[in-house]
C-alpha cells in the first residue's frame, strides 16, 4: 500500500477491548462480555471511501491532461528539425508528458491501494462509477445519436452488384 493509505489506516486504527452487553435486559447473556473493538473503523472506513471518491473523480479529468500532453509532444516530435526552438518545445513536451503521465500512475495505484485496503478493512468494495447502458441516456442525446446514425448511412454508398 502506499503512505497515505497506511497513514490512513495507522492513524484511524484502535483496537481496544470493551466489554459488550447485547442485551440490557438479560443481566447473564451468553453472548457478552470483554470483546476486542476497533473503535476507529468507521472513521478509516470514511476516510478511504472519500479518497476513493476524490480519485475517481480525478483520474478521469488527469487522464485527459495526460493525453494532451502526449498529442503536444508527437506534434512537436514530427516538427523537430534540429534547431534551438524545436528542441526547446520538443524537450518540455516530453517532459509534461511524463510529469503528466506520472501522475496519473500515482493517482491510479493510490485507487488500487484504497480499494485494496477498505476491502480488508470491511470484506466489501466502494466506488462511485456507474456503468450506464446506452438506453438510459436522455431523449435529447438519444435522437442526436440517431440523427448521427442517419447521416452515417446516407453517406455511404451501395456496393456494385459484381463486387464482393
Amino acid at each position: 500500500m502506499t503512505n497515505l493509505i497506511n497513514a490512513i489506516i495507522e492513524t484511524y486504527t484502535n483496537p481496544t477491548e470493551l466489554y459488550i452487553r447485547t442485551s440490557n435486559i438479560d443481566r447473564f447473556a451468553g453472548a457478552d462480555g470483554w470483546k476486542q473493538v476497533d473503535t476507529l473503523k468507521f472513521h478509516a472506513e470514511r476516510k478511504l471511501k472519500r479518497e476513493i471518491q476524490d480519485l475517481e473523480f480525478w483520474i478521469p479529468k488527469q487522464a485527459d491532461r495526460e493525453a494532451t500532453a502526449k498529442q503536444w509532444a508527437q506534434r512537436y516530435r514530427k516538427q523537430f528539425n534540429g534547431d534551438e526552438i524545436s528542441t526547446t518545445n520538443l524537450t518540455s513536451s516530453i517532459a509534461s508528458y511524463k510529469a503528466e503521465a506520472f501522475a496519473l500512475a500515482v493517482m491510479q495505484s493510490e485507487l488500487a491501494a484504497a480499494q485494496v485496503a477498505l476491502k480488508e478493512l470491511t470484506g466489501a468494495t466502494y466506488t462511485t462509477v456507474k456503468d450506464e447502458a446506452d438506453a438510459e441516456l436522455p431523449a435529447e442525446i438519444a435522437s442526436v445519436f440517431a440523427e448521427m446514425d442517419a447521416i452515417e448511412a446516407s453517406n455511404t454508398k451501395p456496393k456494385k452488384k459484381g463486387a464482393a
